[in-house]
């Protein structure tokens, strides 16, 4: 079937139960309060797509695209999200639970604090979570939606060693407190960083729970190539005293001067910017090549000093196994 509108069809208070449904394009169909049991749906289109209300169980997607569709007060029970694609779509749903969401797409998903999420199987699998938990099987679960896809990259231990090079490739921390007008400086900043090659990382959101403001700090500063800082943010100094406290990352400095910034050349290295904001993008520029540059020189280091560790512990390895006889055998 194709329908397209939103008054095409109504499936208001209907009950679905057993029907399969192929290749359906339904642009902007309304469905709300609908009973869905049993079901299953293989590559539709559902584009902006409402629904209002209805209830999702034991119920199979496969490649079906929700792009931009409402879920608003909608329930999934024991059900099978395969490859759908919710790019966009409005998730403020009521809860969705014991479910497959294996290979969903989430960017731009829109959802809210009050939706349960428990149970979200992320294994490859065709079956339900009830068949999984009858043949004894139990699958590996998270209970948020938008983690799922990182959690299970991360699952994979290649993908955390290549997260880990791209962010400190390319990832730079930019600290500092932006408000009212040093926002519109942050966002010429993040241009220019993206311009040319970087992922900004910006610490603008709440601590994690287990975490202080300065420990969630530092994990991000050791996630990244280097640092740059804007000390006119009043807690800057005191956070940058606790990265280089840990780390030993390129620090690049510009604002108000910090009575910090000799300590802190102690254990890194600090490049200092004084300029106001017309050519604070060209200063950046500048000082680029030396941040570069000190990256690559902390990378020799690093790499030299587990090289050495290596052929200790090789020479360690071959002297613990080294034959000879019985009675004069040497363990290390």
């Amino acid at each position: 079937m194709q329908v397209k509108g939103h008054d095409r069809i109504d499936f208001s208070g209907m009950t679905l139960d057993g029907i399969s449904i192929h290749a359906a394009f339904a642009e902007g169909l309304k469905i709300e309060n609908v009973i869905i049991e049993n079901c299953h749906f293989e590559e539709g289109d559902f584009l902006r797509a409402s629904f209002r209300g209805p209830r999702f169980r034991n119920t199979r997607f496969n490649k079906t695209i929700f792009t931009g569709a409402g879920f608003h007060n909608t329930t999934f029970i024991n059900c099978n999200l395969n490859r759908i694609n919710l790019t966009g779509a409005d998730f403020r749903i009521r809860e969705i639970s014991n479910t497959v969401v294996h290979g969903v797409s989430t960017w731009d998903l829109r959802t809210c604090d009050q939706n349960r999420q428990p149970r979200l199987v992320i294994e490859k699998t065709h079956d339900l979570y009830s068949d999984r938990i009858e043949q004894e099987k139990i699958p590996w679960m998270v209970d948020d939606i938008e983690l799922a896809q990182l959690i299970h990259y991360l699952s994979n231990h290649r993908k955390i060693h290549d997260t880990f090079n791209i962010l400190n490739d390319h990832g730079v921390l930019l600290l500092g407190r932006f408000h009212n007008g040093e926002l519109t400086r942050r966002d010429r900043i993040g241009q220019w960083f993206r311009h040319h090659g970087y992922l900004l990382i910006i610490f603008d959101f709440d601590r994690p729970d287990s975490l202080s403001f300065t420990e969630t700090i530092i994990t991000m500063a050791g996630l990244s190539k280097f640092v740059i800082a804007d000390l006119s943010g009043r807690s800057v100094p005191a956070e940058l005293q606790g990265i280089f406290n840990i780390l030993n990352k390129p620090l690049l400095v510009f604002g108000d001067p910090s009575a910090l910034l000799p300590d802190l050349e102690d254990n890194t290295t600090v490049i200092t910017i004084e300029t106001d904001d017309t050519k604070l993008l060209e200063k950046l520029a500048e000082a680029l090549p030396q941040l570069e540059s000190r990256h690559a020189e902390r990378v020799r280091r690093l790499t030299h000093r587990v090289d050495g560790r290596s052929r200790e512990h090789r020479d360690l390895l071959l002297l613990r196994y080294e034959p000879g006889p019985p009675q004069h055998s040497v363990f290390v």
